[in-house]
């Protein structure tokens, strides 16, 4: 029943689904949205796409594995530690969502990084579209309270609350099955058009 929704997807990469008065907001070319490829940081880091210092570089999927790897990398215990010397098969996202789960101390101060910052992101957001509802969603999601109370924390403190007391920030119910849903219902919508 909401009309004004961001959904944003945290999955290997960082999007943003805009409704706006129950309708897709798609852009001009269909490509609004990429909210991971924002110049964000200074941090030399090359993006997928080929730019230093995108959103997604700090605070995606990609993000938390290249991480991980570094911390463990330069000494740092994990569970998955004894997983990051197998060069025939590498460690997975799922693998590392796994751990967070498992309560893996590692694992969770940096799902909470990720969160912290992205939920600064998130509420510049929510002041430019003052929207109803914010979904978490993706591959992430499925960390729960981990990845969302950091968002809610930072939301909380750099936005504005005037704008902010409006939105109601929640996990997905589909997890990691909302994209592929969300395409099957869109194809749907456009068949039925008249």
């Amino acid at each position: 029943g909401k009309k004004n929704i961001l959904f944003i997807n945290m999955s290997w990469g960082l999007g943003v689904g805009i409704i706006i008065n129950g309708e897709i907001y798609a852009g001009k070319s269909g490509f609004s949205g990429e909210l991971g490829h924002m110049p964000a940081y200074n941090n030399e880091i090359i993006c997928h796409c080929g730019k230093k210092g995108c959103l997604e570089t700090e605070t995606s999927g990609s993000a938390l594995h290249r991480i991980l790897l570094d911390r463990i990398a330069h000494g740092e215990q994990s569970i998955l530690s004894h997983r990051t010397q197998d060069t025939e098969k590498p460690l997975t996202l799922d693998e590392i969502i796994d751990a967070i789960n498992k309560e893996d101390l590692l694992c969770i101060e940096i799902i909470e990084e990720i969160g912290q910052k992205l939920g600064k992101q998130i509420a510049g957001l929510i002041n430019l579209f003052n929207p109803e509802l914010v979904i978490i969603g993706g591959t992430i999601s499925q960390t729960e309270d981990y990845i969302l109370q950091p968002i809610k924390s930072a939301i909380r403190k750099y936005s504005l609350n005037l704008v902010n007391q409006d939105s109601t920030i929640a996990l997905s119910k589909l997890k990691s099955k909302a994209g592929v849903i969300g395409a099957c219902m869109l194809a749907r919508s456009k068949t039925f058009e008249c």
